[in-house]
């Protein structure tokens, strides 16, 4: 009974609901909708915007359509994962258009192409298998376009892709896809999928530099096609050859440097084996490893292997094989037997699952630092215990780090530690993009660690550096800003806070923000208060004098001075810091508040940039107490100071193009500068070593004092290398002070201490003797201080020195050198120089990090005193021992890698004991005895060390100890004898030096030469082979030869590499060429024939380098080949030299196909010999011309660069075409691209001229597409405004620009015509040009500017990044420099915009330096600024489409002119709705047009919305959705954006929306949002209904009315009819009795509608009783009849209503009854049962 209880209700609500279908609100719940239900014009734009689209064909009443959404609904978010959008649409007649019949259908549409889905589209997999198949996505003839989840799929999917990698708007990329699509088919015959995507990010990810690329993946592994595009049929036979290769079984890929670098970023577990082909070792390494390449491929890790000995030194390995695992891009060295695979799969099975974090090299860690965001080092010891703990506790948060995206590394490495700042290990510094922070917390307490790390990561924190973090930063950083604050203070805290809001905006502007808590480091720029900002730019560094709590502005300030081309402003100790460290700079010393000194810092603000490209760094500074300092008493002045030495600027100032001369000729030329009193009291208080030239008064040129000067400058750069300055000055008062009264006069100051020079001051090589003189350098009863140079030089010249090395400020340092300088008398007078420097650098080349520190330097072999500097006297036991060292105890210098490479550079002859501390069995007794030849050894000048760096040792390519190798000029020879045998050693070693020998080499150690040397000739040979002695001998004869054209040759005895070379039967000669071996066919019998082929040009070139060569090469090089050009660089003094040496390799194989050959040489003296000062340098030589040309431009850009040679080489080209009349104005208006040359041959010498000059460059253009011609048609000439002659100007699309500059000077010419061409540039016109644009232009912007004008210029740079938007609307921009026109435009200052329309002007009124591109933009677009007043715009095609797009109404008279004189019927044409209305939009209206709607529209519908509202736009998207249904409901629907009209209706708060019945308003109160609910409050009829007035329907919302109300009464009746109005007047009387017998009152106007009932006259009154209609056959004059008929019908049949009711219950009852005998007999049955 339980049950029966619990079902009766249950069942009795069932039945309720069956029998009352009309219930509102029992509606099923439907489900969500996942797939987007789209528009016909929204799934347009769709397919427009989007490359792959899924569309799903369906029909309201389908069945099948909703159950096949249902499964298709589940593979939304996969479609949505591989870029398909996926919709549906349910429109039957836009179907059509499409080609869709049936329903349900699926599309797909590939960049608007469409494929139909043929298979079952309720199985969801399939479906998504076909939308992100291949096969979809197939187009004839055309490689198919991805994208990068695509890709991904396909590359898993498919063993081999060919993908290319293309950028839009390349047209390289063009090119090169059209002809791959030649091979597409073939490789789909072959099984090689081909697919194109343009997805730049990506290439970058993947590093493949500049596009098209083509990547080859085989079974997921990118090989990189390096050769050309173009050759599609070796395109093709490259993918067959490596497809085939891709096909064998258990081989590890080789791969480049570049696939390498690709694989690294893209595959998440990577093996990589770095090997030697020629290495024995290495071959048996590799197969080994190949038996586990099966079984790292199972468990997710890839194995490759690369040869490339560069891509090993890119990752810090020093040989080979060497194996290193990436994870994440993170490499980690296997330090094991790489011979026992088993080992070595297990170490890298483990390193899938350990939490170790991975230990790195410095190389690695640099390479990492440059391209991992996130990235945590751990600095530490492996044999310091706190370094173990941290290490242990660290790796516990290794996962953590990893699922936040952070790299987490551990390197141990001193050096790399200090140059961070890094003082205490273990340390940990945290990297993001390059910009380290140190974690200042316990290392221990991991969780703080990763929370700390964690918050680097997501807070948009400013990082803290260290002071040598700074630098670093300082140093590596374009634009840095650096805030200086100080810790636990409340106001830093604060601005900190502030600032931290715009750090991430500093990013995206490429500004690096850092912080830093130390006082010390502030105050040598010069700040005294914190918080401070200072700005630095290419290392200058900039105050920021503003309120640091307005973070805005702040930010403005920055923007400002990355965009802006100001000359910074410094502190004065900014500038002392700069004038140290940098070597070239330029200080303007000025008055802020003075306007004559602001004006001529406006005009040196223009040669701002050429400075910085030749490397000169220029500040400002508003100090006169830091000018009285360098003698300046007149303001403004200029100085220059190269390596801290000043040079006054005595010329005009304002004349910027002159101080440009003079600072490059000051950079260029070797001068001894000339220097004010107090700027030589500052020199000599700051340079230990100076020498003056006092001239006396007046020294002019031509007398002695001054040709004694010019004798001088010849020794100028020798005492510089020395570290001697040298300076020159006419002030007396320094001279009176140290006692000079007769000039001119010398006097060498040594650390302040004055020496008069009394030779012949005409002898400029005595006066360089007496002022290098060890001597003369040496101070009295004091430590001599020195300089590196010095240093360097003291080092070679004497055998015993004694160096201080010191830190200045450091107490310690100061307490100790006192000390010291107690025993500077005895150590002089025992024959040891006493000495002290502060370079920290000069320290670190010996390996001295801490201080102070004492070495004892001995024939240059240093000691280190490990004692107390503090006690003098057992300092001086110290020195006197070492140097009074006797035979009987001398030993054999032990030395360091540091020392070593010291000494391989400074001595020619050096033999180096190798030797292992550990393990070595023989070393100690073989080492006892070398050391009884030591001193025999030093006797015939060979210095015999012992190294006992293992490391070190295997760089060098020596892997077995001991082992003794004879270094002669850097070229190490292996002895291969017994070293117990000291005696056969030492006859050895000085056969080695007094012979022509040939050096000895092993495999190793020429793994390490082929890496290392740029030109190597290795001769192979057999011992006691008759062939090999006799060849070996007359190679030994051009030995010294080779090695004067940098060639070096070495022999080695190794049958396997001479084997692997060609050599099976030696002897052979191979040559190397940065590790490209060639070898050798001719007779090796003939040396002279040998050294020919060596130093043969064709077989030292390689290809993407630019080869080294020293001076003999070069002269060898000169004689063979006509057209050299040579790269003049220093690989030691020039930071520059090596960023610009790369940008120039990339066009090395274009010079050389052009016939240029491109080399590099490292010799200073060289380059001076040839006028070349200042480097780097490009120099051009050309058989048969007078002199080398030196190029004058942009280093940087090689595509310059490159043009300059080739015009270099072929300054001859051809003709230049004579056009003119017609078809020269046909080109004019076809050509994109085209540079006319307008001249005259009557009465102008110049023309011709010009025209040859010009005729250089035909060749140049053309190959750059620019179309040249001249033409001497003085029509077309006037027609252009063009009057002088001759003129050149430059037409892109037809839009002239004529060129202002020298046309004489054609590399100038081509370079604007390239800019032109190649740039966004707006071109300049003359006052006739530009009169004949305003006639000629519906729309143009005219630029005024004017010559030298800063400003100017950065708003024109900021107007052309809108030339292009303005060209699709139709402005011609333009840009003229012609003050006296601009005057008549009432233009006074500059620079100033102009706007014509239709030929009137209007100026920008707002500050055109102000205003932003865009702002400028919207201003020339708007309407207000367009239209003319009282007149109709005359418009062009461009401008059309822009109004037709943004204006809602538009009338727009198009010429020839029909019958528009009827005015009024145009008015009535345009403003008809069929005219005006917009299909699937809401249209806009003004408050003219809301009038006259309000007037005509009974039933209006009204969006009230403004400009700034941000809601507004989401809200009118959803009421565009019922605007058509609201049309079929006869309520038209419209926007306003006008709040006076708003206000005019009571309307306070916007949006709104108000719905206008005949005039009166209602306010719609609900959520305008909700489109189905603002529909239904539109058409429902307590809205619709009027009071006392039959209300006006349509067919739609009569049907409306029909199925909502059960009695409706309709009137019908048409326009025109006189009968029909005094019948509606009559029937209105009666409507408000109606409303009282529940009969809705509507009228219908639509004749045809009323036919559907049978109706054929008007006026007729039908009334519906529940949809049956009854039509009234009376007097419809007689509204009371009317009436009473309406009554009968609304009341009739009411027995009708009681039936059903009793139906009703019957039904019920019955039900019950059934269910009563079903249960309750149930339940009775089982009972008994």
């Amino acid at each position: 009974m339980r049950v029966i209880s619990q079902t009766i209700p249950t069942l009795l609500c069932l039945s309720l609901c069956l029998l009352i279908p009309g219930i509102p609100g029992l509606k099923r719940p439907e489900p969500e909708p996942i797939i987007e239900d789209v528009t016909a014009k929204e799934l347009e734009q769709l397919l427009q915007h989007k490359d792959y689209v899924a569309v799903f064909w369906y029909t309201k009443r389908c069945p099948t359509c909703d159950k096949t959404l249902i499964e298709l609904e589940k593979i939304d978010d996969d479609t949505d994962k591989f870029g398909v959008d996926f919709v549906k649409i349910g429109d039957k007649k836009y179907a059509k258009q499409k080609g869709v019949t049936t329903f349900p259908t699926l599309q797909y549409y590939r960049n608007q192409e469409p494929i139909s889905y043929e298979g079952d589209l309720m199985d969801e997999e399939k479906v998504l298998q076909f939308l992100t198949s291949l096969d979809a996505m197939e187009l004839p003839d055309q490689i198919e376009e991805v994208n990068a989840p695509i890709l991904m799929k396909i590359v898993q999917e498919q063993p081999f892709v060919s993908v290319l990698f293309y950028a839009k708007a390349c047209r390289q990329c063009e090119k090169a896809l059209k002809e791959l699509e030649n091979i597409d088919d073939e490789a789909d015959q072959l099984g090689i999928a081909f697919v194109k995507i343009n997805d730049e990010s990506l290439a970058e990810e993947y590093n493949l530099g500049k596009l098209p690329t083509l990547v080859y993946y085989r079974h997921g592994i990118p090989i990189i096609y390096d050769g050309d595009l173009m050759e599609e049929e070796a395109v093709l036979e490259w993918l067959v050859t490596h497809k085939s290769t891709g096909e064998e079984d258990d081989v590890i890929e080789e791969v480049t440097a570049k696939t390498l670098d690709t694989l690294i970023h893209s595959v998440t577990n990577l093996a990589v084996l770095f090997y030697d082909g020629n290495d024995k070792k290495s071959q048996e390494v590799l197969e080994e490893l190949e038996n586990i390449d099966d079984d790292c491929d199972a468990k997710g890790i890839q194995f490759v292997k690369i040869e490339d000995p560069r891509a090993a030194q890119d990752f810090g390995i020093d040989w080979r094989p060497r194996l290193v695992y990436f994870e994440n891009s993170i490499p980690s060295l296997y330090d094991g037997d790489l011979m026992k695979e088993e080992e070595v799969l297990d170490w890298l099975l483990s390193q899938l699952v350990s939490d170790e974090i991975e230990d790195i090299t410095d190389e690695m860690l640099d390479r990492l630092i440059a391209r991992t965001k996130h990235l945590a080092v751990l600095f530490y010891s492996p044999k310091d215990k706190a370094s173990q703990r941290a290490l242990k506790d660290l790796e516990t948060i290794d996962d953590e780090c990893d699922e936040h995206g952070i790299a987490f590394v551990k390197i141990h490495d001193q050096k790399e530690a200090e140059e961070y700042g890094i003082d205490v290990i273990p340390s940990l510094v945290y990297f993001e993009n390059g910009i380290p922070s140190l974690y200042d917390g316990d290392l221990t307490e991991e969780e703080k660690v990763l929370a700390w790390l964690i918050r680097q990561v997501e807070e948009d924190e400013i990082e803290d550096v260290t002071d040598e973090m700074l630098d670093l930063l300082i140093a590596r950083s374009k634009f840095l800003a650096v805030l200086f604050y100080e810790k636990g203070s409340k106001k830093s805290e604060k601005i900190l806070n502030e600032l931290e809001n715009i750090d991430d905006e500093c990013d995206e502007h490429g500004i690096v923000f850092v912080k830093i808590s130390n006082e010390d480091e502030a105050k040598e720029y010069g700040i005294e208060r914190l918080p401070c900002l200072v700005y630095f730019e290419n290392e200058i560094p900039s105050v920021y004098d503003g309120d640091l709590m307005k973070e805005e502005q702040v930010l403005e300030w920055l923007i400002h001075q990355v965009q802006s081309d100001e000359i910074e402003e410094v502190t004065d100790e900014m500038l002392d810091k700069l004038i140290q460290e940098q070597p070239f700079l330029a200080v303007l010393f000025y008055e802020k508040d003075d306007s004559e000194d602001q004006g001529i810092l406006g005009e040196l603000e223009n040669i701002d940039d050429e400075c910085d490209e030749n490397g000169i760094a220029f500040v400002k500074i508003d100090d006169r107490d830091e000018a009285k300092e360098y003698g300046i008493d007149h303001l403004p002045t200029l100085i220059y100071f190269e390596n801290g030495i000043p040079s006054i600027y005595e010329g005009d100032l304002s004349n910027e193009e002159e101080v440009l001369k003079w600072l490059l000729l000051q950079k260029a030329e070797d001068t001894i500068e000339e220097v004010t009193d107090e700027m030589l009291e500052n020199l000599i208080k700051d340079f230990n070593y100076i020498v003056v030239y006092f001239t006396g008064e007046e020294c002019d040129e031509g007398e002695e004092c001054h040709r004694i000067l010019e004798e001088l400058e010849n020794i100028d750069d020798e005492t510089d290398d020395l570290g001697i300055q040298f300076v020159t000055t006419d002030d007396l008062d320094v001279a009176k002070k140290y006692g000079v009264s007769k000039f001119p006069a010398i006097v060498l100051f040594r650390n302040g201490e004055p020496l008069l020079y009394d030779g012949p001051l005409d002898d400029e090589d005595q006066v360089l003797a007496w002022a290098t003189d060890p001597e003369n350098l040496e101070v009295e009863d004091r430590i001599e201080k020195v300089n590196a140079k010095m240093l360097k030089r003291l080092l070679d010249s004497e055998d015993n020195i004694a160096v201080y090395f010191y830190k200045e400020g450091d107490r310690k340092s100061e307490r100790t050198l006192g000390e010291l300088e107690n025993i500077d008398d005895e150590c002089d007078a025992a024959g040891i120089d006493f000495i002290k420097i502060s370079d920290a650098n000069a320290a670190r080349d010996y390996d001295i990090f801490s201080f102070p520190t004492l070495v004892y330097f001995r024939r240059k072999f240093p000691q280190i005193y490990e004692g107390d500097l503090m006690d003098e006297e057992t300092v001086l036991e110290w020195l006197l021992n070492n140097k009074d060292a006797t035979p009987q105890n001398d030993i054999i210098d032990l030395v360091d890698r540091g020392m070593l490479k010291m000494l391989l550079q400074d001595y020619a002859y050096v033999a180096v004991f190798f030797c292992n501390d550990q393990g070595c069995k023989n070393c100690e007794r073989i080492l006892e005895d070398l050391e009884t030849i030591d001193d025999d050894t030093d006797r015939h000048g060979i210095h015999l060390v012992k190294l006992q760096d293992v490391e070190y040792a295997k760089e060098l390519g020596i892997t077995e100890f001991p082992s003794l190798v004879y270094f002669e000029n850097q070229i190490p020879s292996l002895y291969e004898g017994d070293l117990s045998d000291e005696d056969s050693v030492l006859e050895w070693l000085i056969y080695q030096k007094v012979e022509d020998t040939i050096e000895n080499i092993n495999r190793d150690m020429l793994q390490v030469m082929v890496q290392n040397t740029e030109y190597l000739a290795v001769f192979f040979y057999k011992e006691d082979d008759a062939d090999c002695t006799r060849a070996l001998k007359h190679l030994e004869t051009i030995d010294d030869d080779a090695s004067e054209y940098g060639i070096e040759i070495v022999k080695m005895q190794d049958s396997l590499v001479a084997k692997k070379y060609g050599w099976r039967n030696p002897p052979g000669l191979t040559y190397f060429r940065k590790g490209k071996a060639l070898k050798y066919d001719g007779d090796i019998y003939d040396e002279e024939e040998v050294l020919d082929w060596l130093t043969d040009p064709e077989n030292m070139e390689l290809t993407d380098h630019i080869e080294k060569v020293n001076r003999k090469m070069f002269e060898k090089i000169r004689q063979r080949s006509d057209h050299v050009a040579v790269y003049f660089y220093s690989d030691s003094k020039c930071k520059q030299c090596e960023k610009v040496l790369q940008g120039l390799e990339n066009i090395d194989d274009e010079a050389a196909n052009a016939g240029i050959d491109f080399v590099k040489i490292d010799d200073m003296k060289m380059a001076k010999d040839y006028g070349i000062h200042a480097l780097p340098a490009l120099m051009y030589f050309r058989t048969g011309a007078e002199a080398p040309i030196i190029y004058a431009g942009d280093l940087k850009n090689e595509e310059r660069v490159l043009d300059w040679l080739i015009i270099q080489k072929d300054p001859s080209g051809d003709v230049i075409e004579e056009m003119h009349g017609t078809a020269l104005k046909d080109l004019i208006i076809r050509a994109d691209f085209l540079a006319v040359y307008f001249y005259t041959k009557v009465d102008c010498e110049e023309c011709e001229t010009v025209l040859e000059e010009l005729e250089n460059i035909d060749d140049d253009t053309d190959r750059h597409g620019i179309g040249f011609v001249k033409t001497q048609d003085q029509d077309i000439a006037e027609a252009y405004g063009i009057h002088e002659f001759p003129s050149l100007v430059y037409f892109e699309k037809g839009s002239p620009s004529i060129y202002e500059g020298n046309l004489a000077e054609e590399e100038d010419v081509l370079q604007w015509l390239v800019l032109q061409r190649t740039e966004d540039r707006i071109e300049a016109v003359n006052r006739d040009l530009l009169e004949y644009m305003i006639e000629d232009h519906q729309y143009l912007a005219v630029f005024f500017y004017k010559s030298n004008c800063r400003a100017c210029d950065n708003v024109l740079t900021e107007l052309e990044n809108i030339d292009d938007e303005c060209d699709l609307y139709g402005i011609q921009m333009v840009k003229i420099n012609d003050p006296q026109l601009a005057k008549r435009y009432g233009i006074k200052t500059f620079p100033a915009l102009v706007y014509f329309r239709n030929g009137n002007p209007l100026i920008f009124d707002a500050s055109v330096m102000e205003a932003s591109a865009n702002q400028v933009l919207d201003w020339l677009v708007d309407d207000e600024n367009r239209e003319l007043e009282d007149r109709i715009e005359l418009v062009n095609a461009q401008m059309l489409d822009l109004l037709v797009e943004t204006s809602p109404l538009l009338a727009v008279l198009f010429f020839p002119k029909r019958d528009l004189k009827n005015e009024e019927g145009v008015l009535e044409w345009l403003i008809d709705d069929e005219n005006r209305e917009l299909a699937d939009e809401i249209e806009a209206v003004n408050a003219r047009m809301l009038e006259k709607l309000l007037d005509d529209s009974p039933f209006l519908a009204v969006f009230f919305y403004e400009s700034e509202c941000t809601e507004c736009t989401g809200i009118l998207e959803e009421l565009e959705n019922i605007d058509d249904e609201a049309d079929m409901y006869g309520i038209d629907f419209v926007k306003i954006n006008d709040e006076e009209a708003a206000n005019k209706y009571n309307i306070l708060n916007l949006p709104a929306l108000v719905y206008f019945r005949k005039r009166t308003p209602l306010l719609y109160e609900g959520d305008l949002r909700d489109e189905e609910k603002v529909l239904a409050w539109l058409t429902s009829q307590d809205v619709f209904e009027i009071k006392d007035e039959i209300e006006e329907v349509n067919r739609k919302m009569l049907e409306k009315l029909l199925d909502e109300n059960d009695f409706v009464a309709v009137y019908f009746y048409e326009n025109n009819c006189q009968k029909c109005e005094e019948v509606l007047e009559k029937l209105e009387e009666i409507d408000d009795e109606a409303d009282h017998l529940d009969i809705t009152f509507v009228k219908i106007k639509d004749a045809r509608y009323a036919k559907k009932y049978g109706i054929s006259k008007l006026p007729a009154l039908v009334y519906f009783r529940k949809r049956f209609p009854s039509i009234y056959r009376g007097d419809l004059i007689a509204e009371d009849e009317v009436l009473e008929w309406l009554t009968r019908n609304r009341f009739k049949h009411p027995e009708l209503n009681l039936f059903m009711y009793g139906l009703a219950a019957i039904s019920s009852a019955f039900i019950m009854y059934t269910l009563f005998l079903m249960f309750c007999f149930k339940g009775t049955h089982q009972k008994a049962a």
